[in-house]
């Protein structure tokens, strides 16, 4: 399984990095998503993790979309 990228998201200051990230992330855990053995906890909780990750991504890409 990869890991996803370790960034600092309040560095990501507008909104097109925001969606650069989102569009590497979501490549990386397409693919984990394709080859990793969720019957293993660890790994399932890894994957669980790393959608959390993501959802700040999100968030912080709807707080620049909306001007704030």
């Amino acid at each position: 399984m990869k890991n996803l990228p370790s960034v600092w998201i309040y560095n990501l200051k507008n909104f097109d990095d925001i969606v650069v990230e989102i569009k590497n992330c979501l490549s990386i855990l397409k693919d984990n998503a394709l080859t990793s053995d969720f019957s293993d906890v660890d790994v399932k909780e890894q994957y669980c993790r790393d959608i959390m990750y993501m959802k700040q991504f999100f968030e912080r890409a709807e707080l620049l979309a909306r001007g704030r």
